[in-house]
């Protein structure tokens, strides 16, 4: 006990500065395994809010997508959800245009009411395999929930290159 007061004595900057330390990088430690370890919190945190308000049922998806493939052009169609998106993806036959498509993903919005419109947010992943008469394609669009309609990205067809 003794040489643990004689340390003190002579080394109190050093003492208190070291006690400062190891008090802060418990602190510290404590805060970071708090933020990056504890459950029970969900991936969305509140942004899932009233979800169950605009539910929307597998049956509806399952639905649509049977409704998409029934469409002479479309080769298969996937509907999921995943927090507050749907998305939506579609593969053609070879003798769809663009436009056509892109009228296909417009039936599919269609099929959801207003409300559910405004609380999610709709993606559409629509590709094409070339043919001897036309390219390929690969187009992705979104609706936002505050918008009023799709938005279209990579609009255009796609060229084969040769190596």
């Amino acid at each position: 006990m003794k040489n643990i007061k004689k340390f003190y004595r002579e080394h109190r900057v050093f003492t208190i500065l070291m006690a400062v330390v190891i008090v802060c990088a418990i602190l510290i430690g404590t805060l970071l395994f708090q933020c990056f370890y504890t459950g029970g919190k969900d991936k969305y945190g509140d942004r899932l809010e009233n979800i169950e308000k605009y539910e929307i049922k597998t049956k509806k998806l399952e639905d649509i997508e049977k409704k998409m493939i029934a469409e002479e052009t479309v080769k298969s169609a996937d509907l999921f959800i995943t927090g507050r998106i749907v998305y939506s993806r579609i593969d053609f036959e070879t003798e769809v245009d663009i436009q056509d498509a892109k009228n296909i993903a417009i039936k599919i919005l269609d099929e959801f009411s207003d409300d559910e419109k405004s609380y999610y947010d709709f993606h559409f992943s629509l590709k094409k395999a070339a043919s001897e008469t036309s390219a390929k394609f690969n187009i992705e669009g979104a609706k936002n929930r505050n918008g009023s309609g799709l938005t279209w990205v990579n609009n255009r067809e796609v060229e084969e290159t040769k190596e």
